[in-house]
């Protein structure tokens, strides 16, 4: 930080895409906010994917509120991108491949219901696609699908945060946090309310580690290959995304234990077998990169928000698993909301839901 002030509205420890697109929120309203991350580049945000995809699982379930989430999700990524000149969410159309007959059947059967008309388009064959094998069972396209490019717009957003003297880099240690009854203080910096958006270290924090957080770690490969790509990205159990210059992501994992963001053979040998098995054609694709984060999941599928009920200076934003390009954008909208004006939060979301979980000994 560029200047001497020490007095802020909100101190928010994490800036990855929840931390990063709330502060957005707060300072673009006029509240004066500081954030605090130790600048890590292996984390779940930087290492996601960023895959925005509205309806999934072998059931083909749209959640309730998706048209809300997309709808802000995209005007949120726009207004972003206007902002730093440069685009970061890329819609892109996908393809379901069918596993077995009975995904056919309940695709058929989500066809005829017309809640899903914008999400679910035709089936397809394997005749259809060059790249897909004899025997595949074909599937069918996805709409309203895309990618947000995380990376570079997390860095910009910490460029702007460093400008607007709203950035500390530096590892957050609770030893150095002081709690009063008005305000807490951090090292120097005095905040009226603490914001904690740092992933899985939710599990290690002392307020708010009895909220049933499942954290999971994740790998995502990215390849190389001299072999065409499709243009869409690819669900057939696991995804394949196309990028430029015929490189590709390949994802992802799921690992309960060891939580440790090492790579692992095992990983590798899950997502590339799947992914040959599929296209054969790609067995020469090189590897270029491997990245490893661990998803904030929960235990109910939905993020924890809210005050801490005993020490309500202290708050938590979190646990949008691997969905957050697609969730943080309307939460965060919410969130404010419920932070410069009061509004309730949703019921779903409120942490007062574990009510008895967080009582303090």
């Amino acid at each position: 930080m560029t200047n001497v002030d020490t007095q802020f509205d909100f101190l928010i420890i994490g800036q990855g895409l929840a931390g990063s697109l709330l502060a957005w929120r707060l300072i673009t309203q006029g509240q004066k906010v500081l954030l605090v991350d130790s600048c890590r580049q292996q984390t779940a945000s930087r290492t996601a994917a960023g895959l925005i995809n509205p309806v999934t699982g072998k059931r083909l379930v749209k959640p309730a509120r998706v048209e809300n989430y997309l709808s802000t999700a995209k005007k949120l990524y726009q207004d972003l991108s206007v902002f730093f000149n440069e685009k970061f969410l890329f819609e892109k159309p996908q393809l379901k491949l069918f596993r077995s007959e009975d995904d056919i059947l309940q695709w058929q059967k989500r066809k005829k219901d017309p809640a899903y008309d914008d999400f679910l388009g035709e089936q397809f064959t394997a005749v259809d696609k060059s790249f897909l094998t004899t025997s595949s069972l074909g599937g069918f396209n996805q709409k309203q699908c895309a990618y947000l490019d995380t990376v570079p717009l997390l860095d910009k957003l910490r460029l702007f945060f460093i400008q607007e003297n709203s950035f500390v880099n530096a590892q957050f240690k609770l030893n150095e946090l002081n709690i009063n009854s008005d305000h807490i203080k951090w090292r120097e910096y005095k905040a009226a309310k603490l914001i904690f958006c740092d992933g899985h270290q939710l599990q290690n924090n002392p307020w708010f580690s009895p909220l049933p957080l499942q954290p999971v770690q994740g790998e995502i490969l990215t390849m190389e290959t001299e072999q065409a790509l499709p243009e869409e990205i690819i669900q057939f159990g696991k995804w394949l995304l196309p990028l430029s210059n015929k490189r590709f992501k390949l994802g992802s994992t799921w690992q309960w234990q060891p939580l440790d963001e090492t790579p692992t053979q095992a990983a590798f040998s899950q997502l590339t077998e799947a992914c040959y098995a599929e296209f054969p054609q790609l067995k020469a694709a090189r590897l270029i990169e491997t990245n490893v984060g661990i998803r904030p999941a929960t235990k109910d599928k939905n993020p924890f928000i809210g005050p801490h009920p005993q020490q309500s200076q202290l708050m938590v934003f979190n646990g949008f698993g691997a969905k957050g390009s697609l969730l943080i954008p309307w939460y965060s909208e919410c969130f404010s909301r419920y932070l410069l004006t009061g509004e309730a939060l949703p019921k779903h979301v409120d942490i007062t839901r574990y009510g008895s979980l967080l009582t303090l000994s």
